[in-house]
């Protein structure tokens, strides 16, 4: 009795042990050590490997067989004969250990999975920047309003507006996904799914990359596979598989998860969304000296306060984000603000000194970045305590994403509620002309509005319309009209200098006046293009274009607003304020120089007259008529380019801005 006791004993004790101790992201034990669990107890292999039952208990009544030899029969050769079938099946299963680390060949390198459950997938969509929620005021739907824009039309209603007012500083914070236990509960059960999805590739689907020689038949044991049948179909196939078996591992266990503690609060970050204006001096492909310029719309993020959390990175993953004022995360507690947003502007000048898409390698770089938004961004996070089955795991969610970004950090977080909320959140007005009351064209990008009624110029200024004076030339049958910045050319060298004519710039740039002697100079006008393009090169290639076409001739100007009797049909939209067009102006100039004026210009002569030199005067807006072959092959580059995150620019992943 005895005997049969310790048979039935052993194997079972074993076996229970195994299913006690086992947990859903519990690794397979190495090759050595399922040989030799497999010889003494396969059941209890089976059931830490998470093999189905029928499995199990068909390792159990081996295990039973075995032992029976060794205590009911006392012979020790059926003892080894069970006891090997029972290593041979651990070995089994441990060649899937030995197949996961093997090294694939230096040509392929390890392959990642393809698929990736739907709470960890964040695509960045094509537009730029991100958007605040605002309300509309004529049926007021909640609307979600690219932060970069100034006006918006209702989706709901079809009214159009213009965005005004709000503070230099904007506060906002990202909407929380995560709004009760069900919905933290869900974003853990689809985090331990993907962990479940990783373990089934591994077991799975890399045993099938072309040069791994095996893989998984239906059992899930490891057996040699021919290479020809190794085809992408059928990857695809097990890997499909195997995310629908990941998905149904997190329907399981969500019932189960237990939820011991939850802490909710905000970490603030600075965020700047801006224009990069770069210019620089070097050689090309072919060893000249020439001066390029390039444009860049980056944003970019640092952590406002000291705690151990992910960085922000870019922004326009997420739907739209709210003014902090009136949202109901305003009621979670937050970090305390204890850095400045200066420190983006540090990055922006160290990534001055770089070249960023320029056909040159740069000698000398001057770079400006002209910040249009400066936001504090409060973001959602959570702290999760989570039991599931014995096994505890403490997380750190995202409460913008809902999804589970790892292990939470050792970390006192010391939050406190939002008592004061600074700064005013922007509104959105009905766009109407203040001097007519007609409808404004629609012009999201449009620092001034040309009201096609009036022909006034008209810009939002804080809350309040502003009338602007402007110049114009008569617009030409088939021609566009296209807003430029007239300034007086004053550019203030790095040495005090005032220089007024373009000849004395460029030709005094090697040090000698060899070209024009000793002319004086006579005050000219510099024309800047009050308009953005989407694509940086293409939109040079425009400027230098037009730079002949506009610079040093001379045009009548009306002083009189266009009249309405003589409408223009294309008018291009002003999207460039004056102040920026200052800073573009600088680095609009390095059409001026030609191969002949850089052909002997030393890199300390072109810092202190071009790329230090800073323009002075105030502008004008002015409209030129110019022909539909010069514009209309760049009409649709007219408007903002496409975001660049600070960190891709910088040459990093937007993980680590």
């Amino acid at each position: 009795m005895i005997g049969w006791a310790l048979t039935l004993l052993v194997p079972s004790a074993a076996w229970a042990l195994a299913h006690a101790v086992a947990s859903p992201t519990a690794a397979r034990p190495p090759f050595a050590v399922c040989g030799a669990a497999g010889f003494l107890a396969p059941a209890a292999l089976l059931r830490w490997c998470g093999r189905p039952f029928p499995e199990q208990l068909l390792g159990w009544v081996v295990s039973v067989v075995a032992w029976a030899g060794a205590f009911v029969i006392r012979d020790g050769q059926v003892f080894v004969a069970f006891g090997l079938v029972g290593a041979v099946w651990g070995l089994a299963l441990g060649l899937k250990s030995l197949r996961v680390t093997a090294p694939l060949s230096p040509r392929e390198g390890k392959p990642k999975p393809q698929f990736t459950p739907t709470s960890e997938r964040r695509r960045e969509p094509e537009k730029a920047g991100f958007s605040v929620e605002l309300r509309c005021p004529t049926c007021g739907a909640a609307l979600a309003v690219p932060v970069y824009h100034r006006m918006a039309r209702c989706e709901f209603c079809a009214s159009v507006h213009v965005v005004s007012g709000g503070s230099d500083t904007l506060v906002v914070v990202i909407p929380d996904a995560v709004k009760d236990e069900a919905s933290l509960k869900a974003a853990v059960a689809k985090h331990l799914g993907h962990l479940h999805y990783l373990k089934l590739y591994d077991q799975r689907v890399r045993p099938l990359i072309p040069e791994s020689g095996f893989e998984a038949d239906e059992t899930g044991q490891g057996l040699a596979m021919p290479a020809q049948r190794r085809t992408p179909a059928l990857v695809n196939a097990v890997e499909a598989e195997v995310a629908r078996a990941a998905e149904a591992f997190a329907a399981r266990i969500a019932p189960r998860l237990a939820l011991r503690a939850w802490r909710r609060f905000l970490s603030p970050y600075w965020h700047r969304f801006g224009t990069l204006y770069q210019a620089a001096f070097g050689r090309d492909d072919q060893d000249l000296k020439r001066m390029e310029f390039a444009v860049a719309t980056i944003e970019g993020s640092v952590a406002a306060s000291g705690a151990p959390l992910p960085a922000m990175g870019k922004l326009s993953y997420l739907r739209a984000l709210r003014p902090l004022q009136g949202a109901p995360e305003a009621a979670i507690p937050a970090l305390p603000v204890e850095v400045g947003a200066e420190e983006i502007d540090r990055r922006v000048q160290q990534l001055g000194r770089r070249s960023v898409e320029l056909p040159v390698k740069a000698i000398a770089i001057h770079a400006t970045l002209v910040p249009e938004v400066v936001a504090l961004v409060y973001r959602p996070w959570h702290l999760a305590d989570v039991e599931l089955d014995g096994e505890r795991f403490e997380l750190l969610v995202d409460g913008g994403a809902a999804a589970v970004e790892g292990e939470a950090p050792e970390f006192d977080f010391a939050s406190r509620p939002l008592d004061d909320l600074q700064g005013e959140a922007p509104a959105l007005v009905p766009s109407r002309c203040p001097e007519c009351g007609a409808d404004l064209p629609f012009a999201p990008d449009a620092e001034a509005h040309l009201c096609r009624n009036c022909y006034r110029l008209v810009t939002m200024r804080g809350s309040r319309w502003r009338t602007l004076p402007y110049l114009h030339e008569e617009p030409e049958e088939g021609h566009w009209l296209v807003p430029f910045w007239r300034f007086p050319l004053r550019l203030r060298t790095a040495t005090g200098e005032l220089i007024v004519d373009l000849p004395h710039l460029t030709d005094g740039i090697d040090g000698t006046f060899d070209q024009i002697g000793d002319r004086p100079q006579v005050q000219q006008d510099l024309l800047v293009p009050a308009f953005r393009t989407r694509v940086s090169k293409a939109g040079v290639r425009l400027y230098r274009i037009l730079w002949p076409l506009v610079q040093g001739r001379a045009r009548e100007f009306a002083r009189e607003r266009l009249s309405p009797a003589r409408p223009p049909k294309r008018v291009v939209d002003m999207t460039l304020s004056a102040a920026e067009a200052r800073v573009f102006a600088g680095v609009y100039l390095a059409l001026a120089f030609s191969h002949r004026d850089l052909a002997r210009a030393q890199v300390k002569n072109v810092r202190e007259r071009f790329l230090l030199g800073a323009l002075e005067g105030e502008p004008a807006p002015v409209y030129l008529s110019l022909s539909q072959e010069v514009i209309g092959p760049f009409a649709g580059l007219f408007g903002r380019a496409r975001v660049a995150a600070l960190a891709d620019l910088e040459g990093r992943s937007p993980g680590h801005v």
